[in-house]
């Protein structure tokens, strides 16, 4: 999400960005050889993408797009700051500023880094691959913990402070595990299947983590993590609600997009879904734009905006 706009992006490279208020095209970019991620900055200024080719970066006051080509495919962006971006690309990370000007790289990592993740602010970046995940501190190019696992590691979040951090792995497995101890056995998350990426809430105190059929949320205090529930969610996608701790949103393979209240559950009915929206194919992403509007990506294509006070929805095409 930017600041008024949306990006949603196609298999074949192409991205179309959209004007939320009535769903004009605001701009519309390709990249060759297509897109593996892409992410607005933090003040919503600035659009990167990454691709099996290079990345790009887009700046919504004129359109400008710079490319970068790079030796070897860029798979994760993730922006550190308004105008720090940090783009894995094969066994290297390194941080740009908006104009696409290198401002740090760490050393080369000894296999292909998976997944990437960092606190606002650029305190911490971490970075996934087979078998371990290592943390870094911007500036200083060997990492300061190494946290060794089983399995090749992906989906990685850090809660908001830095202090936790959490990932699946090719195992079916969620692992949760404090960043600054690294010799500490991480908690694995019972009944996650380790298929679609954990979120933390922004105040870092909830964790919520998908599995096959259900959705377990689980509560992070000063002492070891403890799961809350369980909701009976099919969930491929979710998002918790700004501002709000305990509301969150879901959307699944069952074509539905549910709305719940991830409190403390009704004696009589358990955890059950505030609202449901039904959708003409799966979701497979989720984004809320402000505390009352939720966009949709459909895998057919489709992008559509749910208006939650009202239960209403505007589709927009994309």
């Amino acid at each position: 999400m930017g600041v008024g706009l949306i990006a949603a992006a196609g298999r074949r490279g192409n991205v179309r960005v959209l004007d939320l208020d009535g769903g004009e095209e605001h701009g519309h970019l390709a990249m060759t050889g297509g897109i593996t991620d892409l992410a607005f900055s933090p003040d919503g200024r600035h659009l990167a993408l990454v691709g099996p080719r290079g990345f790009a970066l887009w700046r919504a006051a004129d359109g400008r797009l710079l490319t970068r080509t790079t030796p070897a495919p860029c798979i994760r962006a993730r922006w550190m700051g308004p105008g720090a971006v940090a783009i894995a690309e094969g066994h290297n990370v390194a941080t740009y500023d908006a104009d696409g000007v290198t401002q740090w790289s760490a050393a080369p990592l000894p296999a292909p880094a998976t997944d990437v993740a960092c606190v606002q602010g650029g305190r911490l970046l971490a970075v996934s691959l087979a078998g371990h995940v290592r943390c870094f501190m911007p500036m200083r190019r060997e990492p300061v913990a190494v946290h060794l696992y089983g399995g090749a590691p992906e989906d990685l979040t850090l809660s908001v402070d830095g202090r936790w951090a959490v990932c699946s792995t090719h195992r079916h497995k969620t692992l949760l595990w404090e960043t600054h101890r690294p010799t500490a056995p991480p908690v694995q998350c019972e009944g996650a299947t380790g298929r679609h990426a954990p979120a933390f809430h922004e105040s870092g105190s909830r964790l919520a983590v998908p599995a096959e059929r259900h959705l377990s949320l689980w509560s992070i205090g000063p002492r070891k993590p403890t799961r809350l529930a369980i909701l009976p969610a099919c969930a491929s996608a979710l998002a918790w609600r700004p501002g709000e701790e305990n509301v969150l949103a879901t959307a699944g393979s069952d074509h539905t997009v549910r709305l719940w209240h991830a409190g403390a559950p009704d004696r009589r009915n358990g955890h059950a879904s505030l609202t449901t929206w039904h959708l003409t194919t799966p979701a497979t992403s989720l984004a809320w734009a402000g505390r009352h509007m939720l966009a949709v990506a459909e895998r057919g294509g489709r992008v559509t905006l749910l208006h939650i006070n009202s239960g209403t929805d505007a589709p927009l095409s994309a």
